[in-house]
């Protein structure tokens, strides 16, 4: 997907996951992500991200960006970037039973817990390591606190 791009408009009465489902459909970005979400929660979380990207970056542009403009600038400037953080520091293997989408929603959490405790900008890889020291369990805990101490 480009940004010039368009897609359809997510019926508002649908379920956030197919209002996500609609939104992403012509997103090649989100081709094989394979990603899956366990709750209408979550679903409304995620989507929710999209819009708070979009409004943020509204605020500093003179125009008003369309919704698979902001999915295209969320993806690139948040969803990856923290999957990529994600997989560096192996959390798939820590949180076995988590879907990959799943993964960034608990450490976007995280990083803006982190973020509010330590009042300074965390990095991506500093939160994925932090939430799997904190949350993980067995080895993979105990290898992602030595990781946090190391960074």
């Amino acid at each position: 997907m480009t940004p010039e791009s368009t897609t359809s408009t997510p019926n508002p009465n649908a379920s956030a996951q197919e209002r996500f489902e609609t939104l992403t459909a012509s997103a090649g970005e989100f081709q094989g992500e394979n990603f899956r979400l366990t709750s209408e929660s979550e679903y409304e979380e995620v989507l929710q991200s999209i819009q708070d990207h979009k409004y943020l970056t509204n605020t500093n542009i003179p125009f008003e960006i369309r919704m698979d403009q902001a999915l295209f600038c969320w993806y690139e400037n948040l969803y990856h970037p923290m999957m990529r953080a994600i997989d560096d520091t192996d959390l798939e293997v820590t949180f076995p039973e988590a879907t990959r989408a799943q993964l960034f929603l608990w450490v976007s959490r995280h990083l803006h817990f982190l973020k509010e405790d330590r009042g300074r900008d965390v990095s991506f890889e500093e939160a994925a390591l932090s939430y799997g020291a904190q949350f993980g369990t067995g080895l993979m805990r105990l290898v992602n606190r030595v990781r946090l101490m190391a960074a």
